[in-house]
């Protein structure tokens, strides 16, 4: 017989494999488009068509790729891509947390070192650490998907309450302080379809993502 330990276990499952999948989705939605075939394997995705009853952008994301056929949509959204997010020039909407932190809009600042030791508290370490920051979207994403793996793998629930109390702490300490500006910024200056879905989806999810892990904290604590 189940006890209410493990039933409860057993329900974060398909909440953990959801989280998972999305995040993973807005992790590649935010690579840069060196090629039409990462385009390519988004559009096959089911997820927008699904999003898309219920959020704005998903929809555009799903007309975006229904809609996405040729090579030359791949080229100019790679260099929207890099005008967002790369340069050369001013970036619309530069992609590390210190800058939307610091006054004087620096990278590597305090905040670069706070993730990073959080990076280091569950064992990893940027390969380019030191040499570029630690405080990208991308990295604080991957590390998100890295503590979703390790609460599937977790088979105590004292060990999902301690990774989820860590995928809060990266919420509130982190990802809900800078990424609204960050898609602000995109949604305000660009015309590109796919990054106004992505940023959209991006800000409403992480919103989405906080307040179910803060409920689930909440049940878990009353097990």
């Amino acid at each position: 017989m189940l006890t209410e330990k493990d039933a409860i276990h057993i329900e974060l499952q398909p909440f953990l494999f959801a989280r998972k999948n999305l995040y993973h989705i807005l992790h590649t939605l935010f690579l840069e488009q060196t090629n039409e075939n990462l385009l390519r394997e988004l559009g096959h995705m089911r997820t927008f068509d699904e999003l898309k009853e219920f959020h704005e952008g998903g929809r555009i994301l799903a007309s975006f790729f229904k809609q996405w056929t040729k090579k030359e949509k791949a080229h100019s959204e790679r260099e929207e891509y890099r005008r967002l997010f790369i340069g050369p020039g001013i970036l619309v909407a530069p992609p590390w947390e210190s800058y939307y932190r610091s006054k004087e809009r620096l990278l590597f600042e305090e905040w670069t070192l706070q993730i990073r030791e959080l990076y280091h508290l569950l064992g990893l370490q940027f390969l380019r650490e030191n040499y570029e920051p630690d405080d990208h979207l991308l990295l604080e994403l991957e590390f998100m998907i890295f503590l979703i793996e390790l609460s599937l793998q977790a088979s105590e629930l004292e060990k999902i309450q301690e990774l989820i109390a860590i995928q809060i702490l990266l919420h509130k300490e982190h990802l809900s302080i800078w990424i609204p500006e960050f898609c602000k910024r995109i949604i305000d200056h660009t015309n590109s379809r796919l990054y106004l879905g992505a940023a959209m989806l991006l800000e409403d999810f992480l919103d989405f993502d906080f307040t179910s892990l803060l409920e689930v904290r909440e049940a878990l604590a009353n097990v």
